[in-house]
């Protein structure tokens, strides 16, 4: 159901605003499936079948943002993929402008943040490939960010948030203000990320990383390895340091962080 516009997104942002959806990736990928153009924007107050990464539920009430935006660009894969990194720094920079002053708000590898140690934002992005190799047709990306509530999970050792158990209030669990806020730095990370590449928008993601520099679990689809997440590569892969063992460049992964003081 397609509700009256409320929000005015900045060009060339494309709104699509509704009520209730299965899934604002979902909507997103039908969209993009009929030409929608670079820059069009799902937002949804409520998702019946949410997702997150692999596959996982994402709770879906309203109160909480959920929206996704489809991207059209000539790059690689393995720099598209960078894009997950403009997110969840774009994320963490707005979810620290509504918290109270002094908050810790980090973000996990590849794309959580965390605010006081605890997840309060989840990224997914899907896509669709290409007939020239190593590029995509278009990719979604979607953020959803627990506001008014939160499920009573942990994820990857990290128990669940919102901006309400942080202590915001008024304005700051406004959804469409923090819609808005999210928006705009998100693009401004993507005209950084174009003009002056993935340096950047990796400086500025590690600047706020958890866990680098510490003991990691990593787990892969057939195998778990544990070691020490060393750096963050050129384009954006974890280093893993195993004793004994080459590195290894981990692209896609669940990874756990031991619980540590939320100063580092």
């Amino acid at each position: 159901m397609t509700t009256a516009s409320s929000l005015q997104l900045p060009s060339p942002y494309v709104l699509v605003e509704l009520e209730c959806v299965d899934s604002t990736n979902a909507e997103a990928k039908r969209l993009a499936e009929q030409g929608a153009p670079d820059l069009t924007l799902v937002w949804a107050k409520r998702q019946t079948a949410g997702r997150g990464r692999r596959g996982r539920e994402w709770v879906s009430v309203e109160g909480n943002l959920y929206f996704s935006i489809i991207l059209r660009m000539p790059y690689a894969m393995r720099v598209m993929t960078q894009l997950s990194f403009v997110a969840a720094n774009a994320v963490a920079d707005a979810v620290q402008v509504v918290c109270p002053s002094g908050t810790f708000v980090n973000v996990k590898w590849p794309n959580d943040v965390l605010v006081e140690g605890a997840k309060i934002s989840g990224i997914l992005m899907e896509a669709q490939p290409a007939f020239e190799a190593d590029q995509f047709e278009w990719l979604v990306l979607g953020i959803g960010v627990n506001v008014a509530t939160h499920p009573v999970v942990e994820d990857g050792g990290f128990p669940a948030t919102s901006l309400a158990a942080q202590g915001v209030l008024g304005e700051g669990l406004d959804v469409a203000l923090l819609l808005d806020t999210l928006a705009k730095r998100f693009l401004a990370g993507v005209a950084t990320w174009r003009n002056l590449g993935f340096g950047p928008i990796r400086r500025h993601w590690l600047a706020r990383a958890r866990g680098v520099g510490g003991p990691v679990t990593v787990r892969l689809p057939n195998e778990t390895l544990e070691g020490i997440f060393g750096a963050l590569d050129e384009d954006g892969a974890l280093v893993l340091h195993r004793d004994g063992h080459p590195n290894r460049l981990i692209t896609a992964g669940d990874v756990f962080i031991p619980s540590i003081p939320r100063e580092l």
